[in-house]
């Protein structure tokens, strides 16, 4: 055989991964520029026509992610919902200094030349409503243009005089953005235009807010990145440093996030797109997803400058808006089933070096996951009062001296052995009842509609009993326990994306109370019941797995998790000490 050595290995790693190296530097210092196109981008990808009110709850969710512009409208001679949704937000007085229009640079075409006259009607639009920022579009090698009759030089001229129109009746500062909208055609046939658009405008005296580009996933990332490049390059050879050159991918092989993400590396400075991933044809790359790509690769200024917190949230809701559903379950960062990445990856917080990258974020908080005060027979009597609070309001008997009891009380049942669910408001209702507690009419109601719909959920979890009894067998014995390994196979792995991993392993502890290294039935089931008795409206076992998992299982399994970290950051702490 060939032979070879190490020092050639490792001469090739170096070689092949220092490209790499430099452009994950890039992205986790990127100071991330959004131009936000909700209100425009889902209507283009609805199979249903936006209602006002539809556009009016987009702009609320926009509202609260900190964006710095979003587009509003792409505006023609119709009156559209866009222009209704304008004039009420002119006439509540809401806030446009941010807000952009779609404009096209030529609305008429003669002898195929585009025409000074008339002014496009987006403009005059943006002129009407008080919009004061243009998001141009402009095509370099459209087919109805006779580019050798209208040479560059004039369209050249064309733009500046769009440009002079929108700060001499919009706004003196006007931002405005040009977005090249057959980019990767302009370049793939006639690259000198490109060339030629881009040095007169970065190498105009009073420069506009920056140029954005688009993709419809016709090219490869590798020719979009290159032609990225160039792009910037030029800016900078011309003094426009700070332009901006902003992104928007359509979703065509699977590869819009990371087509997004090279585009960046390569030198864009943003992106203009919706929180979520609805629009035109199959969609496109979404801010919330590119969002968190950055968080998990160290970008602390994105958490500074958006509200990354809500994210998540807004991308299901303008979902749920758009389709009248919520985002498909295995939809990466806002489906439901997204959580998988609280465990088995980076975001755990225990693996090795993982605090280098969320420094200041909990995945677990931008997931949806609540963490919650659960109840047994470890709470402590204080933990036990504000629980009661929290879930069944003000009550004189809600003291400390009652949460005690209510403490004693578990470990009675815990010393005969009795399995019992306490976390839900039934299971609570019922403990403080057994410890000496007078029932208001509130918890009353609260056992009257458990026991109207506990034989249903009885019925549910008899089912799961069935599918757990099969993995029980598996070990030759059937007695109620199962392995962690059969546990994970049998329930666990449509909700872990890594089982081997070390926060897994560790956060299986809260499922093993009596630790045995095994899960035993009677500890599953309470968290059966306890989902049964919080979401008494589950149509099916899997849904009631679901709500146990989501709800929690893997809110417990996190509080684990997090009670590692801590014990090792202490150790950390005292070391260095």
């Amino acid at each position: 055989s060939t032979q070879s050595t190490g020092e050639e290995f490792e001469a090739d790693v170096a070689k092949y991964t220092s490209l790499g190296r430099q452009k994950l530097e890039r992205l986790r210092n990127l100071d991330l520029f959004v131009l936000d196109n909700s209100i425009r981008e889902t209507t283009v990808g609805s199979l249903r026509g936006h209602t006002l009110e539809n556009k009016r709850l987009i702009y609320e969710e926009v509202k609260k992610c900190n964006f710095e512009f979003f587009i509003v409208e792409a505006f023609n001679h119709e009156n559209r919902v866009g222009d209704m949704l304008v004039s009420e937000m002119v006439a509540k007085g809401e806030d446009l200094s941010t807000a952009v229009a779609f404009s096209e640079v030529w609305d008429c075409l003669k002898d195929q030349e585009p025409q000074e006259e008339p002014i496009p009607i987006g403009m005059l639009k943006c002129k009407k409503f008080g919009i004061k920022h243009v998001l141009f579009e402009i095509d370099l090698v459209y087919y109805k243009l006779d580019y050798e009759k209208f040479t560059m030089d004039r369209l050249c001229s064309l733009m500046k005089s769009r440009i002079d129109w929108c700060r001499d009746n919009l706004d003196k500062d006007s931002q405005i953005f040009i977005n090249l909208r057959d980019f990767g055609d302009t370049f793939s046939t006639h690259p000198q235009r490109m060339w030629k658009f881009v040095n007169y405008l970065s190498s105009m005296s009073n420069r506009i807010a920056g140029l954005a580009f688009e993709d419809v996933g016709k090219y490869d990332k590798d020719l979009l990145g290159g032609w990225t490049r160039a792009v910037k390059n030029e800016m900078e050879r011309c003094g426009w440093g700070d332009g901006h050159l902003i992104f928007h991918q359509h979703e065509q092989w699977g590869t819009m996030i990371s087509d997004t993400m090279e585009m960046l590396s390569m030198g864009a400075t943003g992106i203009w797109a919706g929180i979520c991933g609805e629009g035109a044809a199959m969609g496109h790359a979404d801010s919330c997803t590119v969002i968190l790509n950055l968080v998990r690769l160290g970008n602390k200024k994105v958490l500074e400058k958006f509200n990354c917190k809500h994210l998540r949230d807004a991308a299901i809701n303008v979902t749920k808006i758009v389709t009248g559903f919520p985002p498909y379950p295995r939809q990466p960062v806002y489906g439901e089933r997204a959580i998988d990445m609280v465990f088995g990856f980076v975001f755990s917080g225990i693996a090795d070096n993982a605090k280098a990258y969320t420094e200041g974020f909990d995945l677990a908080e931008f997931m949806g996951i609540e963490k919650q005060i659960r109840i047994s027979n470890m709470a402590s009597p204080e933990m036990i009062l504000e629980k009661l609070k929290q879930r069944l309001g003000t009550n004189p008997q809600f003291t400390l001296e009652m949460a005690a009891k209510m403490k004693a009380q578990m470990l009675i049942d815990l010393r005969e052995k009795r399995k019992v669910e306490y976390t839900s408001d039934v299971g609570l209702a019922m403990l403080f009842n057994q410890a000496g507690g007078d029932l208001s009419e509130a918890m009353l109601d609260i056992l009257d509609k458990d026991d109207q719909n506990s034989a249903y959920i009885n019925t549910l979890i008899q089912e799961i009993y069935e599918i757990w009894k099969f993995w029980d067998m598996r070990d030759g014995e059937e007695d109620d326990q199962i392995t962690f390994d059969n546990f994970y196979r049998g329930f666990m792995a449509p909700y872990f994306g890594c089982y081997r991993c070390e926060d897994s392993q560790v956060a299986l502890r809260c499922m093993d109370v009596d630790s045995d290294g095994m899960v035993d039935w009677k500890e599953f089931k309470v968290f059966l019941i306890w989902a049964g008795r919080q979401y008494p409206n589950v149509k099916n076992k899997q849904e009631l797995l679901d709500k146990a998992f989501r709800h929690g299982i893997i809110p417990d399994m996190k509080m684990e998790l997090d009670k590692i970290q801590a014990a090792r950051s202490e150790e950390m702490r005292s070391s260095e000490d």
